[in-house]
């Protein structure tokens, strides 16, 4: 009865012995697993955040650098516009110091002879001129052109011009604009691409 009690007792330790093993290895191999898991998850969340901060680092990137070409522009336009002020501001300046009325007058009787007798037309002419210097303009006028041709030309002030001055033909609306502001912007328009080639980027 004793050998069999101890060989019972032998079997049921060899028993639990074998499910503990069994137990252990079980636990270890789902320890593992779920290490396995965890691992991989921490892998792919800081892939996904490496991933991520790559992506706004390069929005980060490109706004940044439109945002340096636009204030790049946004400077050569100013500097293009003070350029073109300051070029229309030095014309005017030249052209009021050299547009005096009596070579004004000249180049007003040149200009209505020539539209007069080549247009083959009919139209008066009307010549809206400052106010200042007006009488010196009209006796350059008067002095350049033929009899016939002067009855056909009227001179006209115009209190808005500063110099230079405008033509217009009688029952048109078209008007010739030969104002210090008008050919100011003219010349400058033609000298800006010029200089502004010399601030293109």
């Amino acid at each position: 009865m004793a050998d069999e009690l101890q060989a019972l007792l032998e079997r049921l330790d060899k028993e639990g012995v074998q499910k503990g093993e069994e137990e252990r290895r079980r636990l270890v191999a789902q320890g593992e697993a779920q290490a396995q898991e965890i691992v991989r998850q921490a892998r792919e969340k800081a892939e996904s955040m490496v991933s991520q901060a790559e992506a706004e680092c390069q929005t980060l990137r490109q706004k940044a650098e439109e945002s340096i070409r636009q204030s790049g522009r946004q400077v050569l336009l100013q500097v293009r516009q003070e350029l073109k002020e300051r070029v229309e501001g030095a014309v005017r300046t030249l052209l009021k110091a050299e547009l005096k009325p009596g070579t004004v007058g000249k180049i007003v009787g040149q200009l209505c002879e020539n539209y007069l007798r080549e247009a083959g037309r009919q139209d008066d002419l009307e010549i809206l001129v400052p106010q200042e210097g007006r009488q010196e303009l009209e006796e350059a006028v008067r002095a350049s052109l033929a009899a016939d041709l002067l009855q056909r030309v009227s001179l006209k002030p115009d209190k808005r011009l500063s110099g230079g001055f405008q033509v217009t033909v009688k029952g048109e609306q078209v008007v010739y604009d030969f104002t210090d502001e008008a050919l100011a912007e003219a010349i400058a328009a033609h000298l800006s691409p010029a200089l502004g080639a010399l601030i293109a980027p």
